[in-house]
């Protein structure tokens, strides 16, 4: 059996990721639930939410009408019947604000990766490092600079140019990190979409990066090969803000420095 904690361990501790990587299963209706886990009590707002939780430490296992969005069920396999849903709410929705029209929110929409209707029973989401089996997709939550590391861990022993699809501001967490990995077994980033960002709360800085569980190892092990270049950004960096006084607020762009006088 895997040492997922620490394995966990060892990619917060590289990366210094604020959130744990976050281990995702979906059960069909002919599947035992795990026998370790009952069902988490009370409603969520979406998914991609569940995924943020799950990064800060709790063991969600989750029915489709506990998880808020529609959208992010029917990406998941939940629902049985989604096109009267998608046409009649999301796509008019989507077309009024986030699209020109309707018809670029249905290129949109309708165009990303589903799971097959009506299949998936259950979702446990939750932190790598209780998972005593490889979960399906593995989920990092990470800023910019730490999903860089990441994909240089994917891409460690082939290199070339990565391919990066992704479904153009919509079905982030659920299509583009979950089930495109599932579907193709790629590792796949997601900027998110307005609705993602809203529902989960997560901040602006960070992104998300799914990869299918079978991938963690060459992740994990090309994570600690690339010890040295990190350490080296790292000292650098610090040896940058040595010259300077730290302001009390970070942003994206870095922290607020001011220059010493003197």
């Amino acid at each position: 059996m895997k040492n997922f904690q620490r394995v966990s361990q060892d990619l917060v501790k590289s990366l210094s990721l604020q959130y744990e990587p976050v281990g995702v299963t979906l059960y069909k209706d002919s599947e035992p639930l795990p026998d370790d886990i009952s069902f988490t009590q009370g409603e969520f707002k979406s998914y991609c939410q569940a995924l943020v939780l799950a990064g800060e430490g709790q063991t969600l296992l989750l029915e489709k009408g506990q998880m808020g969005c529609k959208l992010g069920t029917s990406v998941l396999g939940f629902e049985k019947e989604m096109e009267r849903y998608l046409d009649d709410g999301v796509l008019e929705k989507y077309g009024v604000g986030l699209f020109e029209t309707e018809e670029a929110s249905a290129e949109t929409i309708l165009k990303s990766a589903y799971l097959e209707k009506g299949k998936t029973r259950a979702a446990c989401i939750a932190p790598l490092s209780v998972f005593k089996e490889i979960p399906q997709v593995v989920v990092f939550t990470a800023d910019s600079e730490q999903i860089m590391w990441l994909l240089y861990a994917v891409n460690y022993q082939k290199g070339g140019k990565m391919d990066l699809p992704q479904s153009g501001g919509a079905l982030g967490g659920c299509s583009d990190i979950t089930a495109l990995p599932m579907i193709d077994g790629i590792t796949n980033i997601t900027f998110l979409g307005l609705g993602c960002r809203l529902k989960s709360g997560i901040d602006p800085c960070h992104l998300m990066m799914g990869t299918p569980g079978n991938k963690l190892d060459l992740i994990h092990k090309h994570t600690l090969d690339l010890a040295k270049p990190i350490a080296m950004l790292n000292k650098q960096r610090a040896a940058a803000l040595a010259l300077f006084t730290v302001g009390p607020e970070l942003n994206c762009n870095g922290p607020t420095i001011q220059i010493q006088s003197t």
